[in-house]
């Protein structure tokens, strides 16, 4: 699905799996301190029982990371805080809208891009004008979200990884506000940053240089058990809707969630599963999702509905990556 031919050696390899949603964590309650210091605690335990130099040295650098108090990431984008403070006080506009997207042009391209879609008859003749061709709440959605991938979903000599986890992210986000019913909510946020805390693992998974590399599979191992965790701390640290944390701690797990982002994590962990099943369905594999979708009780909506917008959302999300990446190509030519 990426434009990009370069495999990193610890990019994981595709696998055919019916039910990849079951191999999340689950993030531990407490305070920001007390769930900090449990996983510096397990990551040092984990680092000592390695023989493998490379899964030693990975794990150091994680556990390093984290000891930063930004945790070695990006602050939170400041036009998110921005975009969401203006509707809230409901003023913005399009002179607002377009000083804010000055400030990344990831932001501009992504107007232009929505506001010259096949849907329009000709193209906008100004960035005002394609401003007024989206709704304000459709700004928000697409400031929110491209903001995020712009100022925070890096990892060095990872691009197709990096783009396979956005595509899933916005695909997750757009059907957990479907299933809220909403356009601009926390479950949106929510779903664009659940798995954000892979972030951190891979980006110290690649940083070896000339020490041993980490095997690919211990990786994946600590991947799948640390990212909830990890994207709590991360949560926590950019001051997020705690509703908002507690989804990306517990959404593969939402029996387990706190009450007051309970509903969140359902949201978030039925969204998931649609994703990785819509996924699966566009490449002709064969996924349980509907099937475990259908035996959960007490969950009731119109799955067939949030396929159809999984699917959608899929292909709108490949074809703005692949717009993305040929931008790039063209300013870098």
């Amino acid at each position: 699905m990426s434009l990009h031919d370069e495999r990193h050696p610890l990019t994981p390899p595709e696998r055919d799996d019916k039910r990849p949603w079951t191999h999340g964590g689950v993030a531990p309650t407490g305070t920001w301190a007390d769930v900090l210091k449990t996983t510096l605690q397990r990551l040092i335990t984990l680092e000592h029982s390695q023989t493998h130099d490379g899964n030693r040295l990975f794990l150091h650098r994680l556990n390093k990371d984290l000891h930063e108090p930004n945790l070695k990431l990006a602050p939170f984008p400041a036009a998110v805080k921005q975009v969401d403070h203006m509707m809230k006080r409901d003023n913005a506009d399009a002179f607002k809208f377009s000083k804010l997207l000055e400030t990344d042009p990831a932001l501009e391209h992504a107007v232009w891009y929505q506001a010259n879609s096949v849907q329009y008859s000709r193209p906008a003749n100004s960035l005002r004008g394609a401003i007024a061709r989206l709704s304000q709440d459709n700004m928000w959605r697409l400031i929110t979200r491209v903001a995020i991938e712009s100022s925070i979903w890096h990892v060095p000599h990872m691009q197709p990884w990096v783009d396979q986890q956005r595509l899933h992210a916005v695909v997750v986000a757009e059907v957990a506000a479907h299933l809220a019913n909403q356009v601009r909510c926390k479950e949106y946020v929510a779903g664009l940053l659940h798995g954000i805390g892979r972030l951190s693992i891979y980006r110290a998974a690649v940083r070896h240089r000339r020490s041993p590399a980490p095997e690919t599979a211990f990786v994946i191992q600590i991947c799948h058990q640390f990212y909830p965790v990890i994207g709590v701390l991360i949560g926590r640290t950019w001051d997020l809707d705690p509703s908002i944390v507690t989804a990306m701690g517990f959404h593969n797990a939402p029996t387990k969630a706190p009450e007051a982002g309970k509903k969140s994590s359902w949201m978030i962990h039925i969204a998931n599963i649609i994703a990785y099943t819509a996924a699966a369905e566009a490449e002709g594999l064969e996924s349980d999702g509907r099937e475990i979708l259908a035996q959960m009780k007490g969950v009731r909506f119109d799955m067939e509905e949030a396929f159809d917008l999984a699917h959608d959302a899929l292909s709108e999300a490949e074809a703005f990556i692949a717009a993305q990446h040929l931008n790039a190509e063209n300013q870098s030519a």
